[in-house]
C-alpha cells in the first residue's frame, strides 16, 4: 500500500474561468505507471468549464488539455505509451452545451481541442434527432478514426441509407512499446434512441462477421473495450466471454460509464475494467505492465499482467502533483488557449446571470428524504404545489409524479444563475396527464412505479412491454438496482478506508480531509487519488408525488394524474398493475403547453428566491 503524501500549497494559477474556486490542500496518493497508460473521462455532460462551487473539481477543459500534454511528456520520457480516452455522455447536463441556440454551438470546438485517441457515443447523443445529426456531421469527423461506433446505425440525412455511426473497431499499434492493440466502441442496449438511429443489442453485435474476425486476429497484445457501458453489466460480460472463447489468455482492457460512479471491475486476472465517475469531477488512471511488446514479441509476455487503477480528482492539485509540475511549468499555451476560449463562450452565453439565490443547500442524496435539506422534498412540497397548473384544469385536484431521475445535480446556498438552471434540471420533456383518475388509483401508479424494476422485470412481460435500460431514478442510482450489497461493493460509498492503510506521517500538518468520493471497488478501497473524508448517500425512491387540491383537508375522490412526458411508457405499464382501464398514449393529453420541469423551477425560483441586497 503507498503512503499518501501531502501536496505543499502551491500559489496556484486557477483555471481562468473567473469565478472558478481554488483547489484545498489534501493528501494525495501516487499513480503507478506502466507500459501502456491511459487517462479516462466518461459522462461528462458539457461541465468542460469544470466546477465553479466546488474546489475539489475546479479544473477546466483546458486544464486537462495541458495535464493530457504533460502526462505524454512524462510516458514518452520513460519509454511508455499513454492514450486518452472518452467514452460518451459529452452533451445535455451544463449551460454550457444547453444554453446555446442551437444547443452545443460551442461544446464541440472546445471539446476537439483535445488530442482523445479513442472516443465512443453515450445514449445522451441520440435521444434527439439533432444531437445525433451533430455527432455524425461534427464530433465524429472531428475525430476521425479514432471514433468508434461497434452497434450504432444512422439514416443518413440525405442518402437516407443505414450506415454505421463510424468505424466499428480500429487496429492500431502504440507509439513507443509497439503494443498491438484491437479496440471496439459500444453503447449498451439502448432502446430509447429517436428514430434516425438504431442501437443494435451488444449480444446480437458480437455474432456478427467482423467481431469474430477482429477477435480471431492472432497479432493482438491488447483488446481495448470502450463504451459507454457500465463496467459490471449484462453486455460487457457477453463481450469479455465472447472475446475469451476465442482468446483465453490475451489481456482485455474495458472502460466504461453511464452510471455516473467511480466503479472498477475484475473479470479475470487478465482482464478489468474502469468507470471514472461524472460531470468532469473525474479523470481515470489506468496502467497496464506485462504486456507483449514490439522489443519482447519473441519472449511470452508475463504469465499475469499487473493492473492498476486510479481515480484523480479533476483539481489543479491532483494536476501538478501527477505531472511533477508546478504553476509556471504545468500550463500549455494550448490549454491556456482552451481555458480562455470557455470563458469566452460562457460570457456569450451570460452564463453567470443570476436568477435569485438559494437560501441554503439541497441535496440529490447526501441527506435523508424526505427532509428539510432533501431537493426532492422542496419539489413535492413547494415547487410543484405553487407552480403545477394548468388554467383549463383550474380547480381539479392533481396528483403530480416526477421521476428522481428528472433532477441531475445538488443546488448549492448562494446565486443561483442560468447555468446552474441546466445543471439541475437540464432535460426539454414537458408534462403530459390522465383526467380524472381514481385517487386510490392513481396512488397505486406512484407505488408501482417505486417498486420497479422488480415488478417489472423482463420475466414477467411479453418482449416488446419490457422497460427500458435505464431506472426512473438518477444514473448513479442504478448502480445499486440489484441490492444494498452491490451498492456497498461497486460504488462510491461512505466507507473509511481499510485499517491497513499506510498513516500519514505525524510529522506532517494535517489538514482537515475534505469531503469527496471514498470508493471502494474491486480493486480495494485505495483507489481515489486524493484521500476525502466519506459522503453520506441515501437512497431516493424513483418518483416522488404531490397532491395538490383546493381543499387540502379533504382527500380527494379523483384527480389528475400529471406526470413527466419521458416517463410515459413506465406510467402506461403502472397502470396496467394498478388496474386502470386506459390506454395511455392515446387518452394522455399535454399539461401546461409549453413548459418543462426545468422552466417550471426557474420560474418559481425567480418568484421566491430573491438576493438580499448589502
Amino acid at each position: 500500500m503507498r503512503t499518501p503524501v501531502f501536496l505543499a500549497l502551491l500559489s496556484l494559477t486557477a483555471a481562468l474561468q473567473p469565478s472558478a474556486p481554488d483547489p484545498v490542500e489534501a493528501p494525495l496518493r501516487d499513480l503507478t505507471w506502466g507500459q501502456l497508460n491511459f487517462l479516462h473521462t466518461t459522462d461528462t455532460h458539457g461541465w468542460l468549464a469544470g466546477h465553479l462551487q466546488e474546489p475539489s473539481y475546479a479544473a477546466d477543459w483546458g486544464d486537462y488539455v495541458s495535464f493530457t500534454t504533460r502526462m505524454r511528456e512524462k510516458a514518452d520520457a520513460q519509454g511508455s505509451d499513454l492514450l486518452v480516452i472518452d467514452t460518451g455522455d459529452r452533451v445535455e447536463g451544463n449551460g454550457l452545451y444547453d444554453s446555446s441556440e442551437p444547443k452545443g454551438v460551442y461544446i464541440s470546438d472546445i471539446l476537439r481541442q483535445q488530442h482523445i485517441d479513442l472516443i465512443c457515443s453515450g445514449n445522451h447523443e441520440l435521444y434527439q434527432e439533432n444531437t445525433s445529426l451533430a455527432e455524425f456531421f461534427h464530433t465524429v469527423p472531428n475525430f476521425r478514426g479514432d471514433y468508434l461506433a461497434s452497434n450504432i446505425d444512422i439514416i443518413h440525412p440525405t442518402t437516407k441509407d443505414r450506415v454505421p455511426l463510424a468505424p466499428r473497431y480500429k487496429k492500431f499499434t502504440t507509439k513507443n512499446q509497439g503494443i498491438r492493440i484491437v479496440a471496439f466502441g459500444f453503447l449498451f442496449d439502448f432502446t430509447k434512441n429517436y428514430n434516425n438511429t438504431i442501437v443494435q443489442p451488444v449480444e446480437d453485435t458480437i455474432q456478427e462477421d467482423w467481431f469474430q474476425e477482429a477477435i480471431r486476429d492472432k497479432d493482438v497484445d491488447l483488446f481495448l473495450v470502450i463504451g459507454h457501458v457500465p463496467v459490471h453489466s449484462p453486455e460487457y460480460d457477453a463481450v469479455f466471454k465472447k472475446i475469451r472463447a476465442i482468446r483465453w489468455d490475451t489481456p482485455i482492457q474495458f472502460f466504461g460509464g453511464h452510471q455516473h460512479i467511480r466503479d472498477f471491475a475484475r473479470y479475470d486476472s487478465k482482464a478489468y475494467g474502469l468507470a471514472s465517475g461524472r460531470f468532469l469531477e473525474t479523470v481515470g488512471f489506468m496502467s497496464i505492465d506485462g504486456l507483449s511488446t514490439e522489443r519482447q514479441r519473441i519472449q511470452p509476455a508475463l504469465t499475469s499482467p499487473k493492473f492498476h487503477r486510479m481515480y484523480i480528482d479533476n483539481n489543479l492539485f491532483s494536476f501538478y502533483h501527477h505531472t511533477g509540475l508546478n504553476n509556471e511549468t504545468f500550463p500549455t499555451q494550448h490549454g491556456q488557449n482552451v481555458s480562455q476560449l470557455i470563458k469566452e463562450s460562457r460570457s456569450s452565453l451570460d452564463l453567470d446571470q443570476v436568477y435569485g439565490c438559494a437560501p441554503r443547500d439541497l441535496w440529490m442524496s447526501r441527506v435523508k428524504y424526505p427532509g428539510d435539506e432533501s431537493i426532492y422534498t422542496w419539489l413535492e412540497k413547494q415547487v410543484l404545489p405553487q407552480s403545477l397548473k394548468d388554467d383549463s384544469r383550474r380547480g381539479k385536484p392533481t396528483l403530480a409524479v416526477v421521476n428522481t431521475g428528472a433532477i441531475r445535480f445538488d443546488i448549492f446556498k448562494g446565486p443561483f444563475t442560468r447555468d446552474t438552471t441546466y445543471i439541475v434540471s437540464p432535460f426539454t420533456s414537458g408534462f403530459r396527464y390522465l383526467k380524472d383518475v381514481p385517487y386510490d388509483k392513481a396512488e397505486l401508479v406512484v407505488e408501482v412505479l417505486n417498486k420497479q424494476p422488480q415488478i417489472f422485470s423482463a420475466r414477467n412481460l411479453p418482449a416488446l412491454e419490457r422497460p427500458v435500460s435505464w431506472t426512473l431514478a438518477p444514473p448513479e442510482q442504478s448502480a445499486y438496482a440489484e441490492d444494498m450489497v452491490a451498492h456497498m461493493r461497486h460504488s462510491d460509498v461512505q466507507i473509511q478506508f481499510s485499517a491497513d492503510q499506510a498513516p500519514l506521517s505525524s510529522s506532517q500538518s494535517k489538514p482537515p480531509l475534505v469531503p469527496g468520493y471514498t470508493t471502494t471497488d474491486d480493486g480495494g478501497a485505495d483507489g481515489d487519488d486524493t484521500v476525502h473524508s466519506p459522503i453520506s448517500f441515501y437512497r431516493v425512491p424513483n418518483c416522488i408525488q404531490a397532491l395538490i387540491s383546493p381543499d387540502s383537508s379533504a382527500i380527494p375522490d379523483t384527480v389528475d394524474l400529471v406526470y413527466i412526458d419521458f416517463i410515459e411508457s413506465y406510467v402506461a405499464l403502472a397502470a396496467k398493475y394498478a388496474g386502470l382501464d386506459v390506454d395511455v398514449s392515446r387518452q394522455s393529453e399535454v399539461y401546461m403547453p409549453s413548459t418543462s420541469l426545468t422552466s417550471l423551477i426557474l420560474d418559481w425560483i425567480k418568484a421566491n428566491w430573491a438576493c438580499d441586497e448589502e
